[in-house]
């Protein structure tokens, strides 16, 4: 077993690997901790939509990731995994994002107990015609609830205007006719070759006897057979489809959606993660509260609460997102680009000083939440990356790195959408 200790985030974290090939990762807390968080994942999400084995190539359905982790809950007894974790008197969930699905609970007893219960729940499919089409049944009601929020169908429509092909254009639920598609013998090809051992990494946070999870595991030894898999990504031009699109929508107010295309490059993780820090930075300057422009926005009514910005930044896909509620659409949408494009007064080294010590701050005083905290160091993990480095990584932030990621920003690569009221 290994030990580290990460000073700047003050964590001990202790890490092995099985026979089997999982990979464990404990990070206990001293008292007042008294809740336990766990999380597996697997590096299977939505993007992985097509796959070359040593068998051949398959092209799965969109949203089969987000079905399997449904099914993931189906046991053989007819039981539901849920039951069992209700029983042990522990809160447990499931998520699937663009390139990773994660099972997790919390609890302050029967810790083991719950452990071993998701363990089993990982190790043992029961995918039957008729369980499948019942599940299908109730993602169908899932798709349809986000088809009703003009906010998440709008997000949807930007994605298909800025990429042609990389998988970001699917929902993650997939679509009514795609899990129309989605048969048990889907879901037992992506479970065959996702959920083994190896590619699972359990993390543990918060109260945790480390000898006793350790002891634990190592008499954990399911074995399953190893199968060599490359998900691969369709070839994506670097420019937007659509420019600028007005679409009429039976809503309130109007809103404006904004994305600007980067290009995706190789480099090694930590880069990465240095460049989506410096979007951070910039677009919290730009257009964080504090900011000389939200503020005058917020006085000329051209922005509400709803107003928020992101850089995304995942597999194979960079950009930046900005959403509004607007009675101005067209109005915002010109300052936001200016702001993008043009010099702005708080783009100043001062600036920059200020808002890096906040942002610190922000980021080592939200890694008190266990569930944040274990849940971004898995995906870190995942990504080749340590989120405990990431901290040193902020503090060696420089302002010359925030003017580089400004220049990388592209009036060509800018792409909008409003959604107006329609006429009655």
């Amino acid at each position: 077993m290994k030990h580290i200790y990460y000073e700047a985030a003050n964590e001990h974290v202790y890490s092995f690997r099985l026979k089997n090939g999982m990979r464990v990762h404990l990070l206990p807390k001293d008292e007042p901790s008294y809740m336990t968080y766990t999380e597996i994942s697997v590096p299977y999400g939505n993007f992985a939509l097509h796959l070359k084995t040593e068998a051949g190539t398959y092209h799965l359905p969109a949203g089969t990731a987000h079905f399997l982790e449904h099914k993931i809950f189906a046991m053989p007894d007819g039981k539901d995994g849920f039951q069992t974790f209700t029983a042990l008197g522990t809160d447990a969930n499931a998520m699937t994002g663009y390139t990773q699905t994660a099972y997790l609970f919390s609890a302050t007893d029967h810790v083991e107990e719950a452990l071993i219960n998701l363990l089993n729940m990982l190790d043992t499919t029961h995918f039957t015609t008729e369980n499948v089409n019942s599940e299908r049944s109730i993602i169908a009601e899932e798709i349809k609830m986000y088809l009703d929020d003009p906010q998440t169908e709008m997000l949807h429509h930007l994605m298909n205007n800025m990429y042609a092909h990389h998988p970001i254009i699917h929902d993650i639920a997939g679509t009514l006719e795609s899990i129309e598609d989605i048969k048990p013998d889907t879901l037992a090809l992506a479970h065959r070759y996702f959920y083994l051992p190896q590619n699972r990494l359990l993390v543990m946070a918060g109260k945790i006897d480390v000898k006793r999870i350790h002891h634990l595991l190592k008499n954990y030894d399911t074995q399953m057979h190893h199968q060599k898999i490359e998900i691969v990504y369709p070839k994506e031009p670097n420019r937007i489809l659509v420019k600028h699109e007005v679409v009429e929508k039976p809503i309130h107010m109007p809103k404006l959606m904004m994305g600007i295309k980067l290009v995706a490059k190789k480099r090694p993780q930590m880069e990465t993660r240095k460049l989506e820090i410096a979007f951070n930075y910039l677009m919290g300057m730009q257009f964080g509260s504090s900011s000389t422009l939200s503020e005058r926005l917020n006085k000329q009514g051209l922005i509400n609460q709803s107003f928020y910005y992101t850089p995304v930044f995942e597999e194979k896909t960079e950009h930046l997102l900005i959403y509004a509620e607007t009675k101005k659409p067209y109005l915002l949408k010109s300052i936001l680009t200016k702001a993008l494009l043009d010099e702005s007064i708080d783009i100043n080294e001062a600036n920059f000083e200020r808002f890096k010590k906040a942002a610190l701050g922000q980021h080592v005083f939200a890694l008190n939440s266990l569930e944040y905290k274990a849940h971004l160091y898995g995906k870190f993990i995942h990504q080749k990356a340590n989120l405990f480095d990431s901290i040193d990584v902020m503090k060696a932030m420089t302002f010359e790195d925030i003017l580089h990621a400004r220049k990388l920003i592209k009036r060509t690569k800018i792409a909008t959408l409003i959604y107006k009221k329609a006429k009655s």
